[in-house]
């Protein structure tokens, strides 16, 4: 019997020691396989990039970012003064042959390793745009840590004078930038969008324009902000020109991306005019295809609200309201009629992405005649029509600061 158990004990401990044996190569073999975090880079040790801004002088590629200085973030103004939260950036620039050598001796010049994850805004000055875009789209597009959906503006001035602005209300001009672009004062235009509008079969695309605005500190020249002023176009991925206002509003409204903006409207049966803010405004393209004639159909539908009437016209009566929408809606159409003139005889580029429109319905025929296509925009047949309506006259109906007829006289 006791040796009975003494088998049974030695079975028990070399169950045991198998056990424990067992346990220690699992966590061997453990420690081998799970490296752990062994690429890991602290982030005290990155330079984290908030906006990036491509020049091109000399024929070389100067590339400029915006890198974030979180010491002077977290600080405040202790004294109680009316200090600016602006300063909490700095500018390093770097120029190559092209934009991959600049951002490596961009690197070289910062003494963090460079992370670009959080780069939310890219500015490309018109004269690296006439050397064209493609070369900088693939750059963003190709490199792992930048943003496809980072906002791409244009610019006459200095791309890297725009970031180095020092904006009194936003933390940075990065910030101030993105702030616009949420706003859509302009065009809102990714790096993915922008690729695809070059790349697409229009081979067009539509940038906001940015401009330094002048500071009223003599003092300090930067301490001022970037402001939106006209649209640069770009045709096959080069910088063709700029258009300003009101050409752009009619731009805008064929882009399908006009927004945030009020329209002075005359009123021809009096004196004075009317302001609107349109409220929404819908653009619907429509192709049709039919005996081997090629047309658009673009239908433009907007309602608005009253924000100043200087003329004497009351908007309760029934004629004031209609003869109000039948000029505003003569207006959009004569602004929409000169930006697709811009388009078709001036540059003979399709802009508003009709070749889109064309390729979704009509697959078979747009396959046949895609590479005629710059032939077709020029001589294409394009019907514009409008219809606008005033939903809302604001507070008040009437005129305002005009004596009552009715009222008597002491």
């Amino acid at each position: 019997m006791c040796a009975r158990n003494r088998r049974v004990t030695d079975q028990m401990m070399g169950i045991v020691r198998t056990c424990r044996m067992l346990i220690t190569f699992v966590s061997v073999l453990s420690c081998v396989v799970l490296s752990g975090c062994w690429d890991r880079i602290e982030i005290n040790d990155m330079a984290i990039v908030m906006a990036t801004g491509v020049d091109y002088e000399n024929d070389k590629v100067h590339l400029t970012a915006q890198i974030f200085v979180p010491r002077k973030a977290g600080g405040g103004d202790s004294t109680g003064g009316s200090g600016s939260p602006s300063g909490v950036t700095l500018i390093r620039t770097a120029e190559g042959q092209n934009i991959a050598e600049a951002l490596n001796r961009l690197q070289r010049k910062v003494p963090r390793n460079m992370f670009w994850g959080h780069c939310e805004v890219i500015v490309i000055n018109e004269d690296a745009g006439k050397h064209g875009l493609r070369e900088y789209i693939d750059f963003f597009l190709r490199y792992p840590q930048i943003r496809e959906h980072a906002y791409v503006f244009s610019t006459t001035e200095s791309a890297k004078g725009i970031l180095a602005l020092l904006d009194p209300l936003e933390r940075s001009s990065a910030e101030t930038l993105r702030e616009m672009a949420n706003l859509r004062l302009g065009t809102r235009t990714t790096v993915l969008e922008l690729a695809k509008s070059i790349e697409g079969p229009s081979e067009s695309v539509i940038l906001s324009r940015m401009l330094t605005l002048p500071s009223e500190d003599e003092k300090d020249k930067l301490a001022t902000t970037p402001y939106l002023k006209g649209l640069s176009l770009y045709k096959k991925d080069r910088y063709v020109r700029t258009i300003t206002e009101p050409l752009t509003v009619g731009v805008l409204l064929l882009a399908k991306d006009l927004n945030n903006i009020i329209m002075p409207v005359e009123f021809r049966s009096s004196k004075g005019s009317f302001s609107i803010q349109p409220l929404d405004i819908k653009t619907k393209l429509k192709p049709k295809i039919a005996n081997g004639q090629w047309r658009m159909l673009v239908n433009i539908e907007t309602q608005g609200e009253v924000l100043l009437n200087t003329t004497n016209g009351d908007l309760t009566d029934p004629s004031v309201l209609k003869e109000l929408e039948q000029e505003w809606g003569k207006k959009l159409q004569e602004m929409a009629q000169a930006a697709l003139h811009l388009s078709q005889q001036e540059m003979r580029a399709d802009l508003y992405h009709f070749a889109v429109e064309f390729r979704r319905f009509y697959p078979q025929q747009w396959k046949k005649q895609e590479k005629n296509w710059e032939k077709i925009y020029p001589d294409l047949d394009v019907q514009i029509k409008v219809k606008a309506k005033v939903v809302r006259s604001g507070k008040s109906t009437g005129p305002q600061g005009i004596p009552d007829e009715n009222e008597k006289k002491p």
